[in-house]
């Protein structure tokens, strides 16, 4: 199956950060990395009292069912060191989010895909659309361009990390 997940991080060494998620995400069997879009600084969204992000997006082909996937997201989460926090929107060394499956529709209490907030995200769209940019999500007719195309309004900064 094919899959699409974000990368995030804005505590540390962001770049050693995404450079180490990359190896832990290759160290499991069932996963093969496709491709990697460019990595991108981004302003902060919800919770503004914070520092810039680096963002990509990554396409992975997989056999692993949505929720063990989310699972060993999770452990890789953990394994970096990250806190879960009852607060959203905060600080965090990794934030591994699964944006699509394939074409899977799946709403339950622990994962809902696609992801429910892409539509309105430019730090997901902007990469994604560098990988991918006629990706149609199964919950919608637009491509992922026509999508971030459709943000240009939005004030939050997406600019290429060098």
């Amino acid at each position: 199956m094919t899959v699409f997940l974000s990368l995030g991080t804005n505590i540390g060494d962001r770049l050693h950060n995404l450079e180490k998620v990359y190896f832990l995400i290759e160290m499991e069997e069932k996963i093969n990395i496709i491709s990697k879009s460019k990595i991108y600084e981004t302003s902060p969204v919800e919770n503004l009292n914070q520092e810039y992000f680096l963002n990509q997006i990554i396409k992975i082909d997989t056999d692993i069912e949505p929720l063990q996937l989310l699972n060993l997201i999770k452990n890789i989460e953990n394994k970096m060191g990250r806190i879960k926090l009852k607060k959203k929107y905060m600080p965090r060394i990794i934030d591994i989010d699964i944006l699509a499956y394939d074409k899977l529709i799946l709403n339950s209490n622990q994962l809902s895909i696609p992801h429910p907030k892409i539509k309105s995200r430019k730090f997901i769209l902007k990469p994604w659309s560098d990988i991918d940019p006629n990706y149609i999500l199964s919950n919608s007719k637009s491509t992922i361009k026509e999508l971030l195309d459709n943000l240009s309004h939005l004030k939050d900064e997406v600019k290429e990390y060098n």
